[in-house]
């Protein structure tokens, strides 16, 4: 094999496709067979939007891809959708594998038992399923399969889709971001040295972490061998100095133990009534504990109370509700009923009237039909009576007949003339008498109207009266109703307002309380160090110490801006800056005799060798200032004690300053501090920035200050400014608590009479509909009883013809009894002749005669009179039928309705009533659940009072205790101090002289002597100690020095051992992947080069490291030199150039770690003829131990491949045809090859017709 060749060895097995089958997927319909494939070379062919690139689809969709990567929305989208093949439910495709064993040439071996298939089916619903022969599987199993089989389904590389063998080309050397992708990674992950990355990393941050902490140690170590070294000379003069000391601390151990005696008894005294009053309190506190517990339970027990009693008055509240709707309904039917019945009985008066005067005409009726013949039989009898009468009358005439004949004649004559004339005049009477009874039958109907049509009026006026008040107080309501909303927004935008001011109040509160407590802290630090160093100015002033110039702070002045950030980084600040050791010495001395506490100073002769950098000048990056320069220094002799404290720390205005600073190439400058006081130290460490940032430790303006304490003043101003903010912001949020509370009860009152008034108005509204509905139909009622007061036209002309005919008639009757008035006044005077001719006895039967004659006309006028009385009393009795039968039905519906709305009210008041029970109910539940919770509340207020006592009694208890214990703990201290103080001599006198514990004083051998002799006789021997001037607690001090030394040295040993260890893994890590990396960098490197040196017929490419030394640290370079061209980055060269480029460079990659197929699409887009003939010879020559599956348009490609796979549509559908090339025969000489291939053409062109793939061998 050549030393271009990349086959591996005949004999290992590899994987390849054997074939795909399609089932309804993207642009194939039906089943559709893709292969088979060869081994080595197939080529995929076909016109553009034929579905070449589905078949690279289709294996995506196998190997898991999702639909957004095959450039869709939804899985089901992938499903075949044609005019010819609209109802698909599914798609699938099936990939067929097996593992062979290349032979000689074409030829070669399947590996027994391993060609299987793997499937995947997209459904309607979205749902994907994966098989691996025909068993579903997961996506998992189907990964770990084709890993296990060497196909990169994590990079992929085995695929190169449309477009992407450019990408390769263009890659960064190194990616920007984790989310990016770089050669680097690109290779690396091709490699599997990524896989050392996050370790390294790891281990980096951890051997930073410990050289840090290593070198916090170091300092330390430095300072305390420097500290034990200062206590040499000092030690040695205290050894000297131990012989005199050693009475001195006799006298003294005597007398402490004369002392300890006395404090014991007081001590013992004090602990037993300690203990006492721990009895009582123990008996208290369980008695608290008790109250407690019971306390909780009790408000527990209120709580829930409470809980259930809102919750009743909250169901109450909705009981109320539901009856008031209730009553509205009811108000409604009750003035809906009132009406009706109004209405019914104003129908039942007129039925009852009209029932009266029917009654009555009839009866009136049946009267006179019982009288008209009674009065035509009277007249009748009359007739005959009289008849009787005149026969008498005319026997007596007959007597003196010869007197009056003559006068019977004449008047007989007259009254033969008179009778036309009587007639006339009677039936005149009798027409005049008709007509008027007729004429006032008509006239009372219209009367009796309008006495009705005046009680409707008055009726609707007080409707209107009554519907105009209920609209007035409905107006009045609904303006009370707005007028309350109007208050319930105000009093909720009040109470927003006021929890707002609350909130911030509480936050402004908070703050200024949080600013006081420090201010607090600090200014009674202040207050203490100030108190330290005045009391050694004041010392020195006296003369007792020498060479003290004052607290460091307080000697320098820088301004204002940068307090904070002196303030953060000079630790050194509250140092006391002495001239010498000695000095320092005396200063600590006093202090300790003064006990004023403990204080660090500053020897201003030690730091004489930073005189020559406190005068240097230094060139900082970014001309950033340098802390020390902006300090303002009185004393010029003082500047190497700030150049100590400050170095070279330098201000930043902003933390990404301060970065920059910090890490830049110049060493010298690593300390950083913002104006924020955020510190970053030499080693890296960041600190600062958060709480209340340190301020006011230096002395601030433009000149340096002449001392005292810095800022104290100014920050006891700043305590009270706060105090009295703090003050004032607790009244104005107890104000405005106060406020939120009045307001949340005027907001609860509003809306409580909300309620009522919406409740209130739509009653209202319903008396308002029932006057109106009254005047309504008193309205409509109204034209009615109008029309009847106004009689009508038809009675009108009849009364007005009755009127006239009684007018005529009357004229008539006048001028017939004026015509006839003669003659009766003839007859009567002739009757007066004939009356006086018989006598008394003819005068009386004349009389008799005359009485008959008028009795018969009263009967006669009677008998027409009650005639015509029968006529109009038929015509009013029929008309007041007809009206009482129409009543009668409007009372029937009046009853209907009444009836429906009792049905109705019995039925709301059924339902009223379980509401009213309800109601009840939950009222009575509200009562008797306050009650109780009255009496919980009760209980738990006198159990609280109890609760009270009981605490008021512990809180004595332990108030005695703690006077006691006070007590107690200032004598134990004194006690431990002597008690201390006598061990520490015993102990010094054991340790430092060399004697025996059992020669100490014991209590037995000093009775009877006095403490204050042993303290003079100590007192003396420490006069003269004082004068020899040596240091006490020298040499224990260099003991504790040493021992502090030693084990900060095996703590240093301990970290860096553990550093070194984590260094060697980390370096060793490191050195793992640079070997691996390089070892595959350069192999990759040089293929690459053999690659496209041979595809390119003479160029050069080569890998480069950005950075030789370190590969990982700036990337790969992919640099590219064409044939007769010169070297140049792969992204400037042309599309052709970087396709060629990339693919050299895939090949090498194929060379390093190969996988055993490849699907490529449209590879040779941006290649020339000649360099698509390069590439196809290439893949067709020298990848014989691979699969390519190439997708092309390029016939100097696809003409190399060992199959073609030709790709067609018909009928919107997608159909196959594979042919490998070597055996297909065209031209031949062989009639019957031609016939027999000209045959199987045809057929298999049928078969591609019919939608089947065909493969021609």
């Amino acid at each position: 094999m050549s030393e271009m060749d990349i086959e591996c060895p005949m004999a290992s097995k590899r994987l390849m496709i054997r074939e795909m089958v399609m089932e309804n997927f993207k642009s194939y319909a039906g089943v559709q067979r893709v292969g088979p494939f060869h081994k080595s070379f197939s080529a995929v062919v076909g016109p553009n939007g034929s579905g070449k690139s589905n078949v690279i689809d289709a294996m995506l969709f196998v190997f898991g891809r999702r639909a957004k990567q095959l450039r869709f929305n939804k899985i089901s989208e992938l499903i075949h959708n044609s005019s010819n093949h609209r109802n698909c439910e599914t798609a699938r495709v099936t990939v067929h594998f097996q593992e062979i064993i290349d032979m000689e040439g074409q030829e070669f071996t399947v590996v027994p038992d391993s060609q299987f298939s793997v499937s995947r089916t997209a459904h309607r619903t979205n749902q994907s399923d994966y098989y691996i022969n025909d068993r579903k599987v997961s996506t998992k199993d189907v990964n770990e399969k084709l890993k296990g089989l060497g196909i990169d389904l994590d990079n992929n590389r085995f695929l190169i889709l449309q477009g992407e063998v450019e990408q390769i080309s263009m890659m960064r050397p190194k990616a920007e971001d984790k989310n990016d992708t770089g050669l680097l990674e690109y290779l690396e992950d091709i490699i599997g040295t990524h896989k050392y990355v996050e370790h390294i990393e790891e281990g980096g941050k951890k051997m930073q972490e410990l050289h840090e902490k290593r070198q916090g140690m170091i300092q330390r170590l430095k300072v305390v061998e420097k500290e034990r070294e200062g206590l040499e000379g000092k030690k040695q003069e205290a050894e000297d100095f131990l012989q005199k000391q050693a009475m001195m601390l006799t006298h003294k151990a005597s007398a402490a133990r004369i002392n300890l005696s006395k404090y014991e008894v007081v001590i013992d005294d004090a602990s037993r009534k300690k203990g006492e009053l721990e009895l009582k309190l123990a008996y208290e506190r369980d008695k608290h504990q008790n109250f407690d517990r019971d306390a909780k339970k009790l408000e527990d027990k209120f709580q829930i109370a409470d809980k259930e009693h809102q919750a009743l008055i909250k169901a109450l509240q909705e009981a109320q509700k539901a009856f008031a709707k209730f009553e509205i309904q009811d108000a409604k039917l009750t003035t809906d009923l009132t009406h009706v019945k109004q209405k019914l009985r104003k129908t039942e008066s007129k039925i009852e009237s009209d029932a009266g005067n029917m009654k009555k005409l009839e009866e009136e009726v049946m009267f006179l039909e019982e009288e008209i013949p009674r009065c035509r039989a009277k007249a009748d009898q009359l007739t005959e009576e009289l008849g009787k009468q005149e026969s008498v009358l005319e026997g007596m005439l007959l007597a003196i007949k010869g007197e009056v004949e003559g006068y019977h004649q004449q008047m007989s004559q007259i009254r033969m003339d008179l009778a036309p004339w009587e007639k006339r005049i009677g039936e005149c009477s009798a027409r005049i008498g008709i007509s008027t009874t007729e004429r006032d039958a008509l006239a009372r109907r219209a009367e009796d109207a309008k006495r009705r049509l005046e009680g409707a009026l008055k009726g609707l006026a007080a409707a209107q009266l009554s519907e105009a008040a209920k609209r007035r107080q409905i107006q009045e309501l609904e303006a009370a109703a707005s007028r309350c909303r109007i208050q319930i927004d105000q009093h909720r935008e009040e109470l927003r307002t006021h929890r707002a001011d609350e909130k911030t109040l509480e936050v402004q509160a908070a703050l200024i309380r949080d600013k006081v407590s420090t201010l607090r802290s600090y200014v009674s630090s202040t207050q203490q160090q100030g108190g330290l160093v005045a009391a050694l100015m004041t010392a020195k002033s006296r003369g007792e110490v020498t060479g003290v110039y004052g607290r460091l702070g307080d000697l320098g002045a820088i301004d204002k801006q940068y307090d904070v950030a002196v303030s953060t980084a000079v630790g050194a600040l509250d140092y006391i800056v002495v001239e010498t050791a000695s000095d320092a010495q005396k200063c600590v001395e006093y202090l300790r005799r003064s006990q004023l506490g403990v204080a660090t100073f500053l020897i201003l002769e030690k730091q004489r060798h930073l005189a020559a950098a406190a005068e240097e000048k230094m060139r900082t990056p970014e001309e950033a200032p340098r802390l020390y320069d902006l300090v303002k220094v009185k004393d010029q002799a003082l500047r190497p004690a700030f150049v100590f404290a400050m170095g070279n720390t330098l201000v930043a205005s902003d933390l990404d300053q301060a970065l920059r600073l910090a890490y830049s190439k110049d060493s010298r400058f690593k300390r950083v501090v913002t104006l924020q006081g955020q510190l970053i130290s030499e080693s890296g460490t960041m600190s600062g920035g958060g709480g209340r940032p340190s301020r006011g430790r230096m002395a601030l303006g433009s000149s340096a200050p002449k001392g005292g304490n810095v800022d104290a003043k100014a920050a006891q101003a700043e305590l009270k400014q706060a105090e009295e903010e703090l003050q004032s912001v607790t009244q104005a949020l107890k104000s405005t608590r106060d406020k939120t509370i009045a307001c949340e009860q005027a907001l609860k009152a509003a809306e409580r009479q909300l309620g009522e008034l919406e409740s209130s108005v739509p009653r209202a509204r319903m008396e308002v509909e029932a006057e109106e509905a009254k005047a309504h139909d008193i309205q409509t009622r109204l034209e009615g009883l109008k029309a009847a007061t106004e009689v009508d036209a038809e009675d009108m002309k009849q009364i007005s013809a009755l009127e006239q005919q009684i007018k005529e008639e009357e004229a008539s009757l006048a001028q017939l009894n004026s015509q006839s008035a003669g003659l009766r006044s003839k007859i009567s005077a002739l009757q007066q002749q004939i009356d006086g001719a018989g006598g008394d006895k003819l005068k009386k039967q004349k009389a008799l005669s005359v009485k008959l004659q008028k009795d018969i006309s009263d009967a006669e006028s009677d008998y027409t009179r009650k005639g015509v009385q029968v006529k109009a009393n038929a015509k009013s009795l029929y008309k007041l039928r007809k009206e009482n039968v129409k009543d009668v039905a409007l009372k029937a519906e009046l009853e209907v309705e009444i009836v429906k709305i009792g049905d109705s009210k019995k039925a709301l008041e059924m339902e009223a009533e379980v509401a009213f029970l309800q109601r009840a109910e939950r009222e009575q539940a509200v009562e008797d659940n306050k009650t109780a919770l009255e009496a919980v509340k009760g209980e738990r207020d006198r159990f609280q009072r109890d609760f009270g006592i009981v605490r008021q009694t512990q809180l004595n208890i332990e108030t005695k205790l703690e006077d006691l214990a006070s007590f107690l703990k200032e004598q134990s201290l004194h006690m431990r101090k002597v008690e201390a103080e006598y061990e520490s001599l015993v102990a010094r006198l054991c340790k430092d002289f060399g004697q025996e514990q059992e020669t100490m004083p014991k209590e037995g051998d000093l009775q009877g002597q006095s403490a204050d002799d042993h303290i003079f006789k100590a007192g003396m021997l420490e006069s003269e100690l004082q004068k020899m001037n040596p240091d006490m607690e020298a040499i224990e001090a260099y003991r504790l020095k040493d021992a502090d030394y030693n084990s900060r040295m095996i703590e240093l040993e301990v970290v860096t051992a553990e550093r070194e260890v984590v260094r060697r893994e980390t370096e060793g890590m490191r050195k793992r992947r640079l070997d691996e990396f390089m070892a595959a960098f350069n192999t990759i490197s040089m293929k690459l080069k053999e690659m496209y040196q041979m595809i390119t017929l003479g160029g050069d490419a080569e890998l480069e490291l950005v950075d030789s030394l370190d590969p990982f640290s700036e990337g790969i370079v992919f640099s590219v030199r064409p044939p007769r061209k010169s070297w140049k980055n792969i992204s400037n060269l042309s599309g052709g150039e970087k396709t060629l480029s990339s693919l050299s460079l895939v090949f090498a990659l194929h060379h390093f770690k190969p996988t055993p197929l490849y699907v490529m699409d449209e590879i040779d887009a941006a290649l020339d003829f000649k360099n698509v003939s390069i590439v196809g010879h290439y893949i067709k020559d020298r990848t014989q131990n691979a699969q390519f599956v190439i997708i092309s348009l390029r016939n100097n490609m696809f003409e190399l491949a060992d199959r073609l796979v030709g790709i067609y549509k018909t009928d919107n559908s997608t159909k196959t045809v594979t042919i490998n090339p070597a055996e297909f025969t065209v031209g031949t000489q062989d009639c019957e090859k031609d016939t027999a291939a000209k045959d199987q053409e045809h057929k298999h062109s049928e078969l591609a017709a019919a939608g089947q793939a065909v493969t021609v061998t």
